[in-house]
C-alpha cells in the first residue's frame, strides 16, 4: 500500500537539509493554517504539521524513508527514472508540446507564484535569501490504452528572453519599452521530452531536472494518473 509522500506535501527534494525543511513548513502552515485559509484547510494543515514532524526528527525520517522506499516498488507507485535515450523509439502520447503554463492542471504552486519564481531564474530579480529548490508537481492522465506501448511526451517549459525591442534594458528611448512592459524580458518556451515506459503504472512518478534551460528553483515531478 502507498503511503503518503512527506516530502511532495511540503514540496522539498529529498536530500533537502532540517533548515530547508523547516522553513518550507513554517511558509506553507501560514499558507494553509484554518484561521487564515479557514476550514477547509484543516487537512492540508494536519498533512503539513505530519510531514514536518515526521521529517524534522532524525530517527523518524530514517524510518520513514524505509518505508516509503519499499511503497515506491510495488506496483502500485513507482519512481521511475528519466531515460534520455531510450533503447526504444516510442511514438509521442502527446503531439503538439504541453505546457506547463498552461494546458497541465498543475497541483502546486499557484498560477502567479509559479510565474514569479520562473521570471527570477532570467531576471535575477528578488530573489529570496532563503530560496531552494522546488517541485513544480504536474499531473498528467493517460488512458489504460496509452499506457501500453508508452511515449513521448514534449513538455514546454517557460523560459525568458532579452526584449529585443529594448535589449534587455527595459526602456525604449526614454520611454518605458511596451514590448516587455519594462520588465527587460519576453516569455518564450522550451521543450523537454519525457520517456514514459511501456506499462507504465498508476500513480507513478517522474523527476525531470530543468537546470539545462537556466531554471535553478525549480525541478519538474510529473505524476501520472490512469483513468478512462
Amino acid at each position: 500500500m502507498a503511503i503518503m509522500d512527506h516530502y511532495l506535501v511540503l514540496g522539498i527534494s529529498r536530500r533537502e537539509n532540517f533548515r530547508g525543511i523547516r522553513d518550507a513548513y513554517r511558509e506553507l502552515a501560514k499558507q494553509y493554517h484554518p484561521d487564515r485559509a479557514g476550514p477547509d484547510a484543516v487537512d492540508k494543515f494536519r498533512e503539513l504539521q505530519q510531514a514536518y514532524e515526521t521529517l524534522s526528527d532524525p530517527e523518524k525520517r530514517k524510518s520513514y524513508a524505509r518505508e516509503l522506499e519499499q511503497s515506491e516498488i510495488t506496483p502500485h507507485f513507482r519512481r521511475e527514472p528519466i531515460i534520455s535515450r531510450p533503447p526504444y523509439s516510442p511514438e509521442p502520447l502527446v503531439r503538439q508540446p504541453i505546457s506547463v503554463l498552461r494546458d497541465f492542471e498543475t497541483i502546486r504552486p499557484s498560477f502567479e507564484s509559479l510565474y514569479e519564481r520562473f521570471l527570477r531564474n532570467f531576471t535575477g530579480e528578488g530573489i529570496p535569501k532563503a530560496e531552494r529548490l522546488q517541485c513544480l508537481n504536474v499531473e498528467l492522465i493517460l488512458s489504460p490504452e496509452e499506457t501500453i506501448p508508452g511515449g513521448i511526451v514534449p513538455v514546454a517549459v517557460p523560459v525568458f528572453f532579452a526584449c529585443p525591442q529594448c535589449g534587455g534594458t527595459g526602456r525604449d528611448c526614454l520611454y518605458p519599452c511596451m514590448n516587455c512592459n519594462a520588465r527587460r524580458v519576453i516569455e518564450g518556451e522550451r521543450t523537454v521530452s519525457l520517456s514514459i515506459p511501456p506499462w507504465v503504472s498508476d500513480r507513478t512518478i517522474i523527476e525531470v531536472p530543468i537546470h539545462g534551460l537556466g531554471i535553478h528553483n525549480f525541478y519538474l515531478c510529473l505524476h501520472i494518473r490512469i483513468s478512462r
